[in-house]
């Protein structure tokens, strides 16, 4: 009996090993160069985004004004408006601005020469707010998360969800984006260093990153179920065999 239980256990550790090269990142560093350009874009506005923005005038009631009715998103402090699905931000007095596929500061601009034909010494200050992005799997700390930025990295994200858990796969790793009414899934391996490259090391608001685990996760967690059948079975097997011997020794 002694002897059975330390073998179980040292099959069920072999049988459950998992590959390193899925768990390590950027394995591939004897193979490949160490620098890579990434032409790191900048964000165009997109519907249901959120823009802070801040009006500035010599007239304190004139911002006033645009501050009062402003719509806070998540925190108070920050004035933001929101882009609505045909690309459009609403201003009080001035209406529909179309601000879509437009860079922070083109956008900018655009909202100044808009304020400028009805008040005089106008100044507009703006930036993206609440952007959200989620990160679900093998990590551990999944959920959604607000960043400040235009964009983040994938690291960054994996940073924010407690970076990937034991039994997250580094090799297949999923990015959900939606662009322009098309959801599409694009497949990552963090293993290579060359991912720092890609079109995709740099997430945008809303997307998914998906951490799979690895196949040794589910051989593991049906082995376990296994060996716990085993050991049921062996502790049935002991408590028959001790009554056995308890009655053999009463009738001798």
């Amino acid at each position: 009996m002694k002897k059975i239980i330390p073998t179980i256990c040292l099959l069920l550790t072999l049988i459950g090993c998992v590959p390193t090269e899925k768990l390590k990142y950027g394995i591939d560093k004897e193979k490949v160069p160490t620098t890579y350009k990434n032409d790191r874009s900048e964000k165009r506005v997109q519907p249901f985004d959120y823009l802070y923005i801040k009006i500035y005038s010599l007239d304190d009631k004139t911002a006033g004004i645009f501050e009062s009715d402003s719509r806070s998103y998540q925190n108070e402090e920050l004035i933001s408006y929101s882009v609505n699905e045909k690309g459009f931000i609403n201003f009080p007095f001035i209406g529909d601005i179309e601000v879509k596929d437009l860079t922070i500061d083109e956008a900018k601009v655009k909202i100044e020469k808009e304020l400028n034909k009805y008040l005089s010494n106008i100044s507009v200050r703006m930036r993206f707010v609440g952007n959200k992005i989620t990160v679900v799997g093998e990590v551990n700390r999944p959920g959604n998360y607000i960043f400040y930025d235009e964009k983040i990295t994938v690291f960054q994200a994996l940073g924010l969800a407690g970076d990937i858990a034991n039994f997250g796969n580094k090799t297949e790793v999923t990015l959900i984006r939606e662009s322009n009414n098309d959801i599409k899934y694009h497949y990552l391996d963090l293993s290579k260093t060359n991912i720092v490259s890609s079109d995709y090391y740099y997430l945008l608001p809303n997307d998914i990153l998906i951490i799979n685990p690895v196949k040794a996760k589910y051989r593991t967690l049906q082995n376990f179920r296994e060996i716990q059948l085993i050991f049921s079975a062996i502790a049935a097997m002991n408590t028959l065999a001790t009554l056995y011997y308890a009655i053999q020794s009463q009738n001798d």
